[in-house]
């Protein structure tokens, strides 16, 4: 049986990325250069219309968080681009490092460990798809409906042009939401893969003396000593490869996710508030969209975050599980090593401030309802003096 290949974790994300020039390639063609150009010219486009309109209702609050909601999304996704460019280098390094054989050094029957996180990275890419295209429907179609000129407000009368903002304007929106969906979703699946390999350590520690001969009066022959020094040499060595592979992952990722972080609690909060503040009108089924997206794509860092904290910490047990009281002092100290390094959990954080957690992910729905209370109490404040003339 052959092994599952990690590469196709990213078949999804790598063929899309290819089509808009932001994957990392080592020596991109001028064709490939012109598509990276033409994604950040509509990435920073569109950013620049919302940071005029924002400027231009600098004094409403209102309609200051009405533009705020978006702009922060994209304040976010350009920080994840820079960062996805200016770490290339380092993420083929990831990519390349997955090809270490030693993340290969498990038996056949527990490659599904791999294959199901495999098949849960593809699956969860195919489900974005129709999720971001949806979106760009919606904004193309809203408008119309609620008689507004434009997808996104621009404050300055565009005469005979106005469609060609109005086109430019649903491009970019969907080339940034393609970008930046299969952004998280590459960040997601390395950390998946890393969780399968936490399992496959563990599966690995608690089979040592399998098929080695039963243990009698506690005590093992001489071959079988060798064969549990080599099991556990491979197992040292495969803890310290995810080890390192969780490291290289949050160097790349890092600073993407404490944007991700800083920015979601104000995202999730002006959304609401802009459910809550505007009509009835096909906007608030945009807004709700878009809130949904917005928690799934934070829930989403969280989850498996989280699932690298579980399952590190389940090697000290694996530790404990297997028939160590039947090892010979050298066996023993390597088990020891694992054991050590295991009981501080692996995780990957945001610049060191905040760890991918469940816990996090509450934390910043705690912020956001503070920050959501605050908003509607300032809101109500500014209504008072305009009820009263």
């Amino acid at each position: 049986m052959v092994k599952s290949n990690s590469a196709d974790a990213f078949k999804v994300q790598y063929n899309t990325l290819i089509l808009t020039g932001i994957w990392p390639i080592e020596n991109p063609n001028v064709i490939y250069r012109i598509k990276t150009i033409l994604s950040w010219v509509s990435a920073l486009g569109l950013s620049g219309v919302m940071l005029t309109q924002l400027i231009h209702d600098i004094t409403d609050f209102t309609k200051l968080s009405e533009t705020l909601y978006i702009l922060l999304a994209y304040m976010g996704f350009i920080v994840k681009l820079v960062v996805f460019m200016y770490r290339r280098k380092e993420f083929l390094n990831v990519i390349n490092f997955l090809k270490n054989p030693i993340f290969l050094s498990y038996p056949e029957d527990l490659d599904h460990y791999m294959a199901k996180s495999i098949n849960q990275s593809v699956r969860l890419a195919k489900i974005f798809q129709p999720f971001a295209v949806s979106f760009v429907i919606f904004y193309a179609v809203y408008p119309i409906l609620d008689n507004t000129s434009l997808p996104f407000p621009f404050p300055y009368d565009l005469g005979k042009y106005r469609m060609v903002m109005y086109c430019s304007q649903l491009i970019s929106e969907g080339m940034a939401a393609i970008n930046n969906m299969y952004i998280d979703t590459i960040c997601t699946s390395l950390m998946g893969i890393i969780a399968a390999q936490l399992d496959i350590l563990t599966e690995k520690i608690m089979r040592l003396n399998e098929n080695d001969g039963t243990v009698e009066d506690h005590a093992i022959s001489n071959e079988v000593c060798e064969s549990i020094y080599e099991k556990l040499k491979d197992c040292v060595k495969h803890h310290l490869a995810i080890i390192k592979l969780v490291n290289c992952v949050e160097e790349v990722f890092t600073i993407a996710l404490f944007g991700q972080f800083l920015t979601s609690a104000m995202i999730i909060c002006n959304t609401i508030f802009e459910i809550i503040l505007i009509p009835t009108s096909t906007k608030q089924i945009l807004l709700v969209e878009y809130l949904f997206g917005a928690l799934v794509q934070l829930f989403m860092y969280c989850w498996y975050g989280n699932e690298i904290i579980v399952k590190s910490l389940q090697i000290k047990d694996a530790c404990f599980m297997s028939k160590w009281y039947a090892f010979d002092k050298k066996a023993c100290k390597y088990l020891f090593i694992i054991m050590e390094r295991s009981k501080r959990p692996l995780r990957i954080s945001a610049i060191k401030l905040s760890t991918l957690s469940l816990t996090a992910f509450g934390t910043i729905l705690q912020w956001s309802y503070s920050y959501l209370t605050l908003l509607l109490e300032l809101y109500r404040k500014q209504s008072l003096p305009l009820q009263g003339n």
